[in-house]
């Protein structure tokens, strides 16, 4: 069996384990401590010597002061840049991305490591490197469309045994059930069509419609003369969905009468910036605040109240949106408590 690697918590288990003194890092301490130790000696000698009056005060001062610098630059310059290195390493070794060699500037690395470090970069930003992780994800993508055709098959028994009793509500719902999974389980392709995306939204609303009946009502609105345009326009799959999904459950659900979601396209030159609207229960500036943060931030784990709140959907698609295009793309969310949310996604005009 091969060897896993060590995480940054398990090593010093390791080391313990093992013969510590062969790594070169110990040593060096243990050299730096053994000099930092004979210094504090001989400055206490001096010390000694002093109050017998058999040496000058200045010896004393002298040595104490040398013995503070140098153990403040040892902590400083050899210390604290050892951690920083062992920190970065340990995240490389649990499996993170390789940090920005910038952060490594302060770390004092050998020439040699510094050039490896710079090699790994290279390597893992390779364009041969990102095919094969293209390629792995191509292969997971089509391994996992075996188990969701049980599901499809299923379905549709579900809708057929429905037809045949007469529940026409039933299999109209279930075969929008299959169409929704379809969509979003089967269909591999980082970029839609905006019009793919909207059948899916469409898809999703009719469920919901069986849940909530007249209560809920879907608007879809753009500029005649642009809608070729904006429906051959390309974005990331299943950026309306969630969203729309939030708007439903933490929005409209909670509001007495009928819930109006809208979906409002707008295109520039370089831009196509999407707004999703609904008039239900909106939030207060607070929550309002810390969500846009969250999302400005580049989507840190939430808390617990925070998914509960929705968070979570919209940090999801605001985090593929930063991967796919850059920061400067992504979501902004305006609310008023008692009036409503505004979720305004803001995406690079893609055609090919």
């Amino acid at each position: 069996m091969d060897k896993q690697p060590l995480g940054a918590g398990e090593s010093w288990k390791y080391m313990k384990k093992n013969n510590r003194w062969k790594y070169i890092s110990n040593r060096t301490f243990l050299l730096m401590l053994a000099a930092i130790g004979f210094l504090a000696v001989q400055t206490l000698v001096q010390c000694i010597l002093f109050f017998r009056d058999e040496a000058p005060i200045w010896q004393a001062a002298l040595l104490f002061v040398f013995t503070a610098v140098f153990t403040a630059a040892f902590w400083i310059f050899v210390v604290r840049p050892y951690q920083r290195t062992q920190m970065m390493m340990g995240r490389i070794l649990d499996g993170y991305i390789l940090p920005d060699s910038s952060l490594f500037e302060k770390a004092l690395l050998t020439p040699s490591m510094e050039a490896e470090i710079e090699r790994l970069e290279q390597v893992l930003k390779s364009p041969e490197m990102m095919d094969l992780n293209k390629r792995q994800a191509q292969y997971l993508a089509l391994q996992n469309q075996i188990n969701p055709h049980f599901l499809y098959n299923t379905l549709e028994s579900i809708r057929g045994e429905a037809l045949i009793a007469g529940m026409d509500n039933i299999a109209d719902m279930t075969e929008a059930l299959a169409k929704f999974f379809r969509y979003t389980i089967t269909k591999v392709e980082n970029l839609v069509s905006v019009e793919e995306e909207l059948d899916n939204c469409e898809t999703y609303f009719l469920i919901q419609k069986y849940r909530f009946g007249s209560r809920l009502q879907l608007h879809i609105l753009y500029e005649e003369e642009s809608r070729e345009s904006i429906m051959n326009c390309k974005i990331p799959k299943l950026t309306l969905q969630p969203i729309l999904e939030n708007s439903i459950i933490h929005g409209t659900e909670l509001k007495i009468g009928t819930g109006n979601l809208t979906i409002q396209f707008e295109q520039t030159d370089k831009r196509l910036i999407i707004r999703i609207s609904d008039d239900g229960a909106g939030m207060d500036e607070q929550t309002l605040a810390k969500l846009n943060r969250q999302l400005g931030r580049g989507g840190r784990a939430l808390t617990d109240q925070e998914e509960k709140r929705g968070g979570i959907a919209l940090v999801n698609v605001n985090n593929r949106i930063h991967l796919l295009f850059g920061e400067e793309y992504g979501m902004h969310i305006y609310s008023i408590k008692g009036k409503g949310t505004d979720v305004e996604v803001t995406l690079p005009v893609v055609t090919a």
